[in-house]
């Protein structure tokens, strides 16, 4: 089906019979008031319900509850009524199917992780040009100080390493020791050092 976009009423959006997703509502609310109500969530065609968003919506319906003005991005119907941003036109194959997609959603970000470098300097970044967007990431400043802290000390141990190990990651014994034109030419007629394996008595001779 094609997806879009319908402005439904707040209370009229029903949610899964079963979501085992925790949800920062006060991280979701610091997001919502300052970047807007980009997408309130996903419905499912087949069963009518909520797949994507329920953090969203309880937080826009305690904002709606205390009387709040609509955040950008959500409408007023005449009587007064949220209508918020949902996206249409996607149905599950079964309950299992719709309920394996909620987790999917959630769960692939957690795994997606970060690179921590990259992060850094754009929390950076963002906290040098207002920091009240560096709170909307949900990041703290304290947060970004551990963070850098913890990259520096990576670097350290890093340089470290390569101190040690030089560049390609290998001691730095073998390039401390002889090469190849240190070593002399000798023929076969060349004493050779031999120990008994049995009772360890050793003797010079030559190859016959």
């Amino acid at each position: 089906m094609q997806r879009y976009i319908e402005y439904m009423p707040l209370p009229d959006i029903p949610s899964a019979t079963r979501n085992a997703k925790d949800h920062d509502l006060a991280g979701i609310r610091a997001s919502i008031e300052t970047f807007g109500c980009v997408v309130a969530g996903e419905i499912d065609e087949r069963t009518g319900r909520l797949v994507v968003g329920h953090g969203r919506k309880e937080v826009l319906t305690t904002m709606a509850a205390e009387g709040a003005s609509p955040p950008e991005g959500v409408q007023l119907a005449e009587d007064g009524t949220w209508l918020a941003p949902i996206v249409r036109g996607w149905s599950s194959r079964s309950d299992a199917d719709a309920e394996a997609y909620l987790i999917a959603h959630n769960r692939t970000g957690e795994k997606g992780g970060w690179y921590e470098d990259v992060l850094a300097q754009s929390l950076l970044d963002i906290q040098k040009a207002d920091a009240d967007l560096l709170a909307a990431t949900g990041y703290s400043s304290d947060e970004l100080a551990d963070l850098e802290e913890a990259l520096a000390v990576d670097a350290h141990v890093a340089a470290g390493v390569h101190d040690e190990y030089g560049d390609d990651g290998g001691a730095d014994d073998a390039a401390d020791g002889p090469s190849p034109e240190d070593f002399q030419s000798f023929d076969d007629d060349i004493s050779t050092d031999y120990q008994c394996p049995r009772c360890a008595y050793t003797w010079s001779g030559k190859p016959r």
